[in-house]
This record gives C-alpha cells, structure tokens and sequence, in this order.
C-alpha cells in the first residue's frame, strides 16, 4: 500500500516551515531596530526622541513594506515571481556590513536618512515576510490554508521576544560588534528558510481548487471606503498611544530596557487579538475593563505622587494596553474574510500606524511644542481613539451588522476617562508654570513655586534659583555651597583657572566663577541657554568669563587643546540619565588628555534609577588611577525647603596630591574596585551593560 507523502508535509513540516521564517523574520527585523538605534544614542546625545524618530522610519518602511506585499499576493500564482522575491531578499546582503553615516542636518532628518542608507534594504526586506508568507501560505496544501492570519500571531510573537531578549540577553552579553556579526548569521538562516517555504509553495500548490483554496488569481473585490478609514483610524490611535506613552516613560532615561516596555505591551496585544482563537468581544472587554479597574487604583495614587513614581508607570502602562486591546481587538473583527484582501487590509493598518506615529513624532513636536503640555500626546491619542471606534460604527452600518452591545462603549468610555485622569494630573503638575520648551532634545519646564523658580527637564529638576531680593545668584539643588562641587569649588588647594562643565542646566556652577577665570560650559541642546540667560541669573552675573559651547560635549571637547582643563565637571544629565557615551574607557581617555596636570574629574551621579559608582569605580581600575565618592550627605528640613538637594560626586585624578586634598580637607572617601566588579567588562564606545548599574 502507497503512503501518501504529501499530507504529513502539508500538516506538519509545511506549517513549521512557515511559523519559524515568520517567527525569524520578525525577530531579526526587531533585533536590528534596537541595534541601530542604540548605535545611534551617542550620535545625538541619548536623546528620547531618537527612539520615536527610529519609530517613524520603521513604520514608514513597513508601509513600503506592505505595499510591496500586496502585490506579491496577486500574483504569488506565477512560479517564477516566488524566486524574484528571493533574489529581493538577497539584494540586503549588499550593504552588509551596517555603517552608520553622519550628516550635517537637523536630528530629525539626519537619523532619517542615516538609517535609509545603512538599513532600509534588509528592513523592507524582512517587513515584507509576514504578509508574503499569509499569501503563499494559501497555496500550500495545509489544512488551515485558507485563514493565514495566525501566523500574523507567530510574526508578533518573534518580535515580542527580540525586544524582551535585547536588554536581558543579547546587550549584557555582547557588544555592539558581536551583535551585528549574529544578525548577519541570522540573515543568513533567514535566506535559507526563504528558499525552503517557496520549495513547499511550489510542492504544495493545489492541483485543484478545493472550496478552501481561494483562486487568488481572480481579481480582488474592491475594498469599501468605510473599510478602509476604519482600519487606518483603529492602526492610527493604537500607535498614537503607544507614542505618547513612550515618551513619558523615556523622559528620565533613553535606552533599550525602557523602549521594549510599552511596545512590548503593543505587540502583546496583537499577539493576543490575531491568534488562532481571538477573544470574543465580551471576553475582550471584560478583560479591559479589568484591567482599567487596576489602573484607576493606580490612578488615585499618581495623582498624588511623581509623575515617574511606580503608581504611575502601571497607569501609563495600562492605559496602554487597555488602548490597543480595543483597537486591536477592532482591527481583527473588521478584518476582510477574503485572504485575496490580506495585502490591502495590512497596507491600510500599516498608512494608519505611520499616521499615528508620524503626528506624535513629528507633526506635535514642530506645531506644538511651544505649549510642551504635560499628556497633551494621551489627549491626542484619546481624539483617535475616539474615531477609531466611530468608524468602526460607521462600517458595521454599512455592513448591515447589529449596533454591537453597551460593552465596548463601556470599556472605550472607561479608556477615555483614565486619558482625562492624566490630562487633569498634568494640568495639576503644569501648574505655576513660567514656560515650556520642547525640543529633539527634551521637555523643558521653568516654573515658580513659592519663592523658588524651578528648571525642570523631564520629570527631573535641573536647576534652582531664589528670587527673593539678595537671595538671587545664589548656587542652589545639587550646587550649593556645602554639597560636594561647592567644596571643592571653594577650596583653594584645586586649581581652577580654567574650567570645564559638562551640561548647562541653568549655569548653578557659574556662580563659583571668580573673576579672571574662564568657564566652558558644554551643552547639547540651544535652547537650554536660552531658557537659562532669560528666565534665571547665574550665568549673567557670574564673575568669570563664561562661554557656552553648543553641540555633543565629546565631540566639542575634542576641539580643545590638550591639558586646556584644571577641573572638568561631567553633569549632562538627560533628565535622571547621564548619556552612557559620557562614561566610557574612550570618553574617559578623552578627558584625561585635556586635564592638566595636577587636574580633577568630577562627575556628578545623582539618580533615582541608576547606580553609577560601580561604573566610574570600575573604569577608575581600567585607567589605573583613583576614584573617590562624596554621599550620604544630610541636610536639614530647613535647607530642603529653601532649594537645596542631596547629590552625590565622584572624583578621579591621576594626581596624589589632588586625591590628598579630596580626602583629608573634602570629606571624599577613596573607593576600590571587588573582585566582582573587576570580573565585569568596562563601559567602552561598543558595550555597556546597563542592566548592572541599576539602581537597588
């Protein structure tokens, strides 16, 4: 008796062929999104809207993406066309490897077209697989050939894991270098899984059609104008919202671990709404209203607390899964029945999310960022999510299906209301509020209360000043005359003849400027001197000669001549974040060419959710010279209230007699590096770990 060897292939090696090329696809492109844009930080001085730039580009090449995938699948019926798309796969090994460019342009469109060059080949490549492999899936012989839209699960699931992978896995276990070379080899297994799932479209291609293979090679019907608005409106504030989260939980610091947060959330929603068995529209809701049921707990106590406090990472978090359940959830039950669809149904969800991201990333950002409203990006999101829903009423009357139950209105108006939870909290924050900036490089927030103006980037104040009479010029927060820089500022035994400062604040350090002195201070960002000399005077009225110097501090600082510096103070803070290019074996070598001899690194290193005094105490061992820390300093009740901070310094020189100053007269206390720090790897320009030096 003859076995038929063809439906163990269709049933089982077939599908596995299919989910692992998906799953791999999907895996690389999301590996090579976080690899770029980590290369990219020390570029544009760990800037929060790199990411979100980053963001733009990858939805935008997906939409090329999902173009291209729509024509594939009419006409994936032409063998010859199946090997085409292999060769479209294998043109990305051109510009292997990866080189970033630098180009004398705005932020914005610099890392735009830096990132065209260097990857968007391999990326449009790998964001055409999901949709391809729906397509020819249906020409296979597989039992559940005729609804492909599981494997968009399988496409999530692979993305969801690179994003948990990168900062746990892949980024404290290899640097920059090592990474690139296993992406390659990746690609390189991708290339071959290509080749095997075409072998099987092309084994499995239905002799006759059966009732469940649609003859794809018969036109598409046309896709209604509801139809399409509802899948771009529902893609659109799904991204929104994402946008908007991110951006308040990046505001402290710009890195990896907390970029995979809410688009881990994202993608697993999608995973959840485009599986096998998508939940019901009463299971999905009551699941939301769950979950909003927590967030408004949350809620209640971020109202009253910090805006990076942990009650209000759940309510942001929340908002955000609550948010794209709905809108995913949506998208799944409005999606086209017809797999001859599948192309037009994800190039519209694709138009709607580089929509969504593109009015977060840049449209508000050029228009409105004058207002710098706190959640005035959750307010947007919530408008579209709104017409999301809408329209997804306005098809469903087209369609001649029933007003759905009060549920989804239920859990949308409950979505709705945490939006205007957070609208109203960032009213409550906003208040006393002199101006508001923002720029690529950050939210800014000059505001008064009581007799204290405050500068505030982030969610983290930058700078302190007293406006009453006599009290104005006075150094205050972190730079007050019995913190740890003001003791070493105000000890004669430091010389301090010329002196440079690393990030500007509102220029609390000029206030220790003597006359005859020169002061550099190094600032990324323009519009932080602007906001300095015009709303606060210690810069103006300093008695050394100030000079402010625009642009990345490393690459500034490098202009200088060698042993210019007798102190060079590094406190470039990116709101609670020192940018990790700033502490690293290079940066350091650096800036001990520009000390003069006998000089002082001072870095200041003062964080809520970072500890980097084992990673200036490690790097201190690497450069064979000694570290010291100044903390544990207590003030009282009074000089809290009057604007005054802890903080904490660390200090390195090559010099004895300075690091003898520091201990004996300073109150400095010598470090060493254990065992356990020494069996870690050095921060360099290619690795940093970052996972290490979080705060416990």
């Amino acid at each position: 008796m003859e076995a038929s060897p063809r439906k163990p292939l269709a049933s089982t090696y077939i599908g596995a062929l299919f989910h692992l090329w998906v799953f791999l696809g999907s895996f690389l492109l999301f590996q090579v999104e976080l690899i770029l844009a980590r290369r990219l930080l020390p570029s544009y001085g760990s800037s929060a809207a790199i990411w979100t730039t980053c963001l733009v580009f990858y939805q935008a090449i997906l939409v090329l993406g999902y173009f291209y995938s729509s024509r594939v699948t009419l006409a994936v019926q032409q063998g010859s066309y199946r090997w085409a798309h292999l060769l479209f796969v294998l043109i990305a090994v051109v510009v292997f490897p990866f080189r970033l460019h630098h180009f004398d342009l705005p932020p914005v469109a610099a890392i735009l077209l830096t990132l065209t060059l260097s990857l968007g080949w391999p990326f449009l490549a790998l964001s055409t697989t999901s949709v391809v492999a729906q397509g020819w899936f249906t020409r296979t012989e597989h039992p559940s050939r005729a609804d492909p839209f599981f494997l968009y699960g399988t496409s999530n699931a692979g993305a969801l894991l690179a994003l948990l992978s990168f900062p746990f896995l892949v980024e404290p276990a290899l640097d920059l270098e090592e990474q690139l070379l296993a992406w390659y080899v990746g690609y390189g297994c991708f290339v071959l899984l290509s080749c095997l799932c075409i072998l099987c479209v092309r084994a499995g291609a239905p002799a006759d059609r059966t009732k469940e293979a649609i003859p794809i090679a018969e036109p598409a019907p046309q896709v209604p104008r509801a139809s399409r608005v509802t899948w771009m409106l529902l893609s659109a504030s799904a991204n929104a919202l994402l946008l908007a989260v991110t951006n308040v939980l990046t505001l402290d610091a710009s890195i990896p671990l907390l970029w995979i947060l809410p688009l881990s959330l994202y993608l697993l929603t999608l995973i959840i709404c485009f599986s096998k068995r998508p939940p019901t529209p009463t299971g999905l809701n009551r699941l939301a209203i769950g979950s909003l049921a927590i967030a408004f707990i949350a809620a209640l106590f971020a109202l009253a607390r910090a805006q990076t406090s942990l009650p209000s990472l759940v309510l942001h978090s929340t908002v955000l899964w609550v948010g794209c359940l709905l809108m995913h959830g949506n998208l799944v039950w409005c999606r086209p029945s017809d797999p001859r669809l599948l192309g037009s149904f994800y190039l519209h969800v694709s138009l709607g999310g580089l929509a969504g991201t593109l009015l977060l990333a840049l449209v508000v950002p050029l228009t409105l960022g004058s207002l710098a409203l706190p959640y005035l990006d959750h307010s947007l999101a919530g408008l579209l999510l709104l017409g999301g829903l809408a329209a997804r009423d306005v098809m469903r009357q087209a369609q001649g299906v029933p007003r759905p139950k009060l549920a989804p209105y239920v859990s949308g108006g409950a979505a709705l209301f945490i939006i205007a939870i957070l609208v109203l909290s960032g009213w409550l924050l906003s208040r006393g509020r002199v101006e508001g900036s923002r720029t690529f490089y950050g939210h800014y927030t000059v505001k008064d209360t009581g007799t204290l103006r405050l500068f505030q980037h982030g969610s983290t104040v930058h700078g302190v000043e007293d406006l009453r009479p006599g009290e104005r010029g006075e150094p205050l927060s972190y730079y007050h005359r019995g913190s740890a820089v003001g003791r070493v500022l105000a000890v004669g035994g430091v010389g301090r003849s010329q002196v440079a400062v690393v990030g500007l604040g509102i220029g609390s350090l000029a206030a220790y400027g003597r006359r005859g002195e020169s002061w550099d201070f190094y600032e990324l960002d323009p519009e932080v001197e602007r906001l300095a000399r015009q709303h606060f005077s210690l810069l103006n009225t300093s008695q050394a000669h100030i000079r402010v110097l625009t642009g990345d501090a490393r690459l500034r600082i490098q202009e200088a001549e060698a042993h210019r510096y007798d102190i060079i103070v590094l406190d470039a803070f990116s709101s609670d974040f020192v940018p990790t290019h700033l502490l690293t074996r290079e940066a350091l070598d650096l800036y001990l060419q520009k000390l003069k001899p006998g000089g002082l690194l001072l870095f200041h290193v003062s964080s809520r959710l970072f500890n980097l005094i084992p990673v200036l105490t490690r790097l201190s061992a690497e450069l064979r010279i000694q570290g010291l820390v100044s903390q544990n300093e207590t003030l009282t009740a009074d000089e809290l209230a009057t604007g005054r901070s802890p903080s904490v310094w660390f200090a390195m020189s090559p010099d004895s007699t300075t690091i003898g100053i520091l201990e004996q007269e300073l109150q400095f206390q010598a470090v060493k590096a254990s065992p356990a720090m020494m069996g870690r790897r050095a921060w360099t320009d290619n690795y940093v770990n970052l996972l290490h030096a979080l705060a416990r």
